[in-house]
């Protein structure tokens, strides 16, 4: 009985203890100076604790970093450059040791877009070998680094609550990199050059020297193709709940959002935007197809002062594409089965030649996802790549089939995205764009985890159940 009281004191003694012990901690970082550190791990070390228990919570933060990675990559110190690949890496390590009740179902069938995926990793691993290291590592990693995102989300998939965060975030992060868009046409590209932000880099101009807006990203490319998404991702959620608050919020934000991807001038992301609206009008949202007239009314009303029109609908850009696209393919003809090898061409080719001390304007960018893929990795490449996503695509819409309520809206702006992204790969390399790489892995793979077909295991007979006579010997 004495111990026991001995012991009850001692704690009562140890919880103020340990206050005076944090108070004094903490008044000693604050005199010197360390008030950013302290903030620092006030922040990161519950959400450290919180991502470990919980892994999609470490999902949802990256949605809400991503559209940023422009932003620390022109402004932040070269350091900061890696922290996607660091944390997609945490990411899936703590899939491995957070709670059995955090992670998937066992006995899940991977989706069937799965295979043609590997197929083409093989085939860019063995064409790996014939270049150089730099090229090798380079190509791989912008290729198929950001699938570990898809295998973290299928290990711990995000359930019903957590999806609905990510078309919150999707709506809120649209609305403020479209504010940022629109800013940066009021201040102009000296302001942007005083930044930080660097000419034909960052800030580039339209043919008709139209200041192209970039927002929080790196280029006006990803900027365009990820007000894209947010649309055809938010647009079903929004009306399938018209009545509540964040589509009402949504539904206002919308011509601001038309306005930032107008001034993107990215045509692929209008193109594929008008893709998926009409697939989404003429399969499952009838009232959108009342939308198309006010469509083309509004673009009788863009202004043509400031030569938005002439940027718009210049020809001189596609031209300039198709050229190349020509000329490229007589060099096509030398190894069309085998390609030139991962990571040869594009973004990939531009930073291998960095590291390698080589000039990087000599890369060439072929401004087309398919025709990337058929450079590299050849016609089995190109074949594959046309496999994976087709077998999205349906795989996708079966999803669709098999759930119900909120969910089956969930998947039909799904399925209206990847629409768009086949669409805006002809006049883009949308998967060597950061971020829309990383959102399109986070994308299929939260589809794929919504109605997952369950292999079927031995038959298991409980001792007080009786066999059917069927089944005896």
């Amino acid at each position: 009985m004495l111990a026991a009281v001995r012991e009850s004191r001692g704690h009562l003694f140890a919880a103020p203890s340990m206050f005076v012990v944090g108070v004094t901690v903490l008044a000693v970082t604050l005199m010197l100076g360390w008030t950013l550190w302290v903030l620092a791990l006030a922040i990161l070390v519950p959400t450290a604790v919180a991502v470990t228990k919980r892994p999609q919570r470490g999902i949802l933060i990256l949605v809400v970093l991503l559209p940023f990675d422009g932003m620390l990559k022109a402004l932040a110190p070269a350091w900061t450059t890696p922290w996607k690949q660091a944390l997609i890496l945490s990411l899936l390590i703590l899939t491995f040791v957070c709670p059995a009740e955090a992670r998937g179902e066992a006995g899940r069938k991977m989706p069937g877009w799965v295979l043609p995926f590997t197929g083409l990793l093989v085939l860019g691993l063995l064409s790996a070998v014939f270049v150089d290291w730099n090229t090798a590592v380079t190509g791989l990693r912008l290729s198929y680094f950001s699938a570990l995102i898809g295998l973290t989300i299928w290990r711990c998939p995000l359930n019903r609550r957590e999806r609905d965060q990510i078309v919150t975030i999707f709506m809120f992060m649209g609305f403020v990199t479209a504010l940022v868009g629109i800013w940066q046409q009021f201040v102009g590209h000296e302001y942007l050059e005083t930044l930080g932000y660097v000419y034909e880099d960052n800030i580039r101009f339209t043919s008709g020297m139209q200041l192209r807006s970039f927002s929080t990203f790196n280029l006006p490319f990803s900027f365009g193709f990820y007000l894209m998404l947010v649309i055809l991702i938010a647009l079903p959620m929004a009306l399938a709940e018209p009545r509540r608050l964040r589509s009402k919020l949504f539904f206002l934000s919308l011509p601001i959002l038309s306005i930032g991807l107008l001034f993107s001038f990215v045509r692929g992301a209008m193109l594929g935007l008008a893709i998926g609206l009409l697939y989404l009008a003429f399969t499952r949202y009838k009232i959108l197809v009342y939308g198309i007239p006010l469509v083309l009314v509004a673009t009788l009303f863009i202004p043509s002062g400031a030569n938005v029109s002439a940027a718009l609908f210049s020809s001189e850009s596609f031209q300039a594409r198709t050229v190349s696209w020509s000329d490229r393919l007589e060099l096509f003809s030398e190894n069309p089965v085998f390609g030139t090898g991962i990571g040869t061409t594009g973004a990939a080719a531009e930073k291998a030649a960095f590291l390698s001390n080589e000039d990087p304007d000599a890369t060439y960018y072929p401004d087309n996802s398919w025709l990337k893929v058929a450079f590299e990795l050849g016609i089995f490449g190109l074949w594959l790549f046309v496999i994976m996503l087709i077998s999205i695509f349906l795989f996708t819409r079966s999803v669709g089939r098999k759930v119900s309520g909120i969910d089956q809206d969930f998947v039909a702006g799904s399925a209206a995205q990847l629409l768009a992204i086949m669409v805006g790969a002809i006049v883009a390399t949308y998967l060597e764009l950061a971020p829309m790489d990383q959102l399109f892995w986070v994308m299929i793979a939260i589809v794929a985890t919504m109605a997952p077909e369950v292999q079927p295991g031995p038959a298991v007979h409980s001792p007080s159940t009786p066999l059917s006579r069927s089944s005896a010997p």
